[in-house]
Parts: structure tokens; C-alpha cells; sequence
């Protein structure tokens, strides 16, 4: 009985998919950082609210140019925000005008990290780093993402408290293609390096990272992705949408696995976020129906 379940829920499931939403006028924007993993959860938060039926449409931006639309209401939904650390600069600069709908995911983390070929022996923590024999070895230009990220912001912190400008390390900031065309050609020429970080990301999927140890903590500890809407959203959502909003619940695992998809299976992600569904229509039946009546 089980089986048949799972088996009629399957089929429900794809019936959701491929059935058009009800025609509406009412239109949602979401918005989220310019990276692939953000992108697979604003599809999978897109489905919910075609859903529900609206017509949504996507828009990608650093942090710093989301958040200031999000507050003004121009961009409806924010996919998501780092609490309580990475992102709360930009929360707290504009919280009064948002509202926090679910908790995407738990054990969101940012960190320095280098290939696992490099010694823990030699290289265990961030502060290894500026040891003369370590330095020598290291190639001394750090590459990150764009300079306003939680994750950048608390790299200078880190750059300059354990001073790394004076063991001839470079912080530098740029577009995610070439931090990942950086990385990519160091771990060909296993080079010594390290890099900025974080979790869900493909590539601790697909290659063998090692996490350094940070005793300051300034890239904050664990966070919690949270999907966000501006209050003249909220405010035109009825009680049955917030509460189907408020189910969509995921793991850095199942958005690890789609940022593999979309950056080493070449899918898109969109086709991304619909393979997932696909795998998963228990969960995404619960998003969409609740729990079951007794």
C-alpha cells in the first residue's frame, strides 16, 4: 500500500508540473544573487508560486542592489537571506519592511578552504597561512566573489586580522566566472592555494576541499537561507498561499545537488530545479497540499 502511495503521488506530482497554472494577473518578482545555487532555489520558489498562480519573473543582482529593491517593493521575494550572520548588514539595514516566510535550509556556512592534496600538517588553519615555509608555497592571490557578499565582507576581516598583505597575499574580488575559471585551473596544476568558500556549493561535491580553521569566527557560524518578501507582498498574500509558502523547506544537500547539475551536467536551472521536484513528490506534494487529514 505504501508503494501505491508513493505511486499515486508520483503521479499527482507530474500532473502539478505539466498543467498549466490558473491564468491570473497577479505578478511576482523574485529576486536573488547572481550565483547558481541561489538561481536553482528561485526556480524551485518560482514553481510554488506559479503554483498558487501567479506569473512570476526572475531577477539577479549582487546583494547590495537585491536588498534596497526588496525594500521598496519593486522585487517582490529575495531568495535568501543568510541569518543570522552573512547577510545581516544588509537585514538590519532594512528589516522594518521585509518579512522572514520560511527557512529554506539550515547549516548555511562560509569558510577559507584549500585542496585536500595540501598537508593539514603543513596547512590546518587560516593563520598557517602566513607561516614563511606555507606562504613560499602558496599562490598568493586569493579569489573571490563580488566585494559586497557576506562572504567577501568577512574575508577582509579575516585578510587583514590575520595579516596576509604583509606575507604577500592579494585579496581579490570579481564575477563568479572567474573565480571558478580560477579554481579550476589551480586544481589542474595542483597549485597550493586557498580560496573563499561556502555551503551549498557544487564544488564540495566535486572536488575534495578542506575547511580551515577560523578561531575568530569572522565569517560567523552557521546560518539559516531564508526566504524573504517585501510587506507589500506579504500583505497581498492570503492565508492559504503564506502557509504553502511556509512548507517549502530543503537541505544544503538537495541545493548542493542541483548547483552539480546545472555546473557539471551543463543542465539548466530551471531543468534543474524540475529534475529535483521530479525525484522528490512526497515533499513537494506536502509543499502544495499540507498534511494529510486523519
Amino acid at each position: 500500500m505504501r508503494s501505491l502511495s508513493r505511486l499515486l503521488r508520483a503521479a499527482l506530482l507530474a500532473c502539478l508540473i505539466t498543467t498549466a497554472a490558473p491564468a491570473r494577473s497577479d505578478v511576482v518578482t523574485i529576486g536573488h544573487p547572481s550565483l547558481t545555487f541561489y538561481e536553482v532555489t528561485a526556480n524551485l520558489v518560482q514553481f510554488m508560486f506559479e503554483r498558487m498562480g501567479w506569473s512570476v519573473s526572475l531577477k539577479s543582482g549582487s546583494h547590495s542592489q537585491i536588498f534596497p529593491t526588496l525594500s521598496e517593493g519593486s522585487v517582490d521575494v529575495f531568495v535568501a537571506v543568510w541569518l543570522p550572520d552573512a547577510h545581516a548588514v544588509y537585514w538590519n539595514e532594512h528589516k522594518e519592511n521585509l518579512v522572514q516566510i520560511t527557512t529554506l535550509y539550515e547549516d548555511a556556512k562560509l569558510f577559507w578552504a584549500v585542496p585536500a592534496y595540501v598537508p593539514a600538517s603543513e596547512v590546518k588553519s587560516v593563520g598557517d597561512l602566513a607561516k614563511p615555509a606555507v606562504a613560499g608555497k602558496m599562490v598568493k592571490t586569493i579569489r573571490g566573489t563580488l566585494p559586497d557578499s557576506g562572504l567577501m565582507i568577512g574575508s577582509k576581516k579575516i585578510f587583514d586580522h590575520y595579516g596576509l598583505a604583509g606575507a604577500g597575499y592579494e585579496l581579490v574580488t570579481g564575477p563568479a566566472k572567474d573565480w571558478i575559471a580560477n579554481f579550476d585551473e589551480r586544481i589542474a596544476a595542483k597549485d597550493w592555494f586557498v580560496m573563499p568558500l561556502w555551503q551549498p556549493q557544487y564544488l564540495n561535491r566535486a572536488h575534495k576541499m578542506r575547511v580551515l580553521d577560523e578561531p575568530q569566527k569572522l565569517l560567523g557560524g552557521p546560518n539559516r537561507a531564508v526566504l524573504v518578501a517585501s510587506k507589500t507582498l506579504w500583505d497581498r498574500l492570503n492565508k492559504k498561499q503564506r502557509d504553502t509558502l511556509a512548507r517549502v523547506e530543503l537541505s544544503v544537500r538537495a541545493i548542493t545537488e542541483m548547483d552539480y547539475w546545472v555546473n557539471v551536467e551543463k543542465m539548466s536551472p530551471r531543468d534543474a530545479a524540475r529534475r529535483w521536484i521530479g525525484s522528490n513528490p512526497d515533499t513537494v506534494t506536502f509543499w502544495i497540499q499540507g498534511p494529510e487529514e486523519d
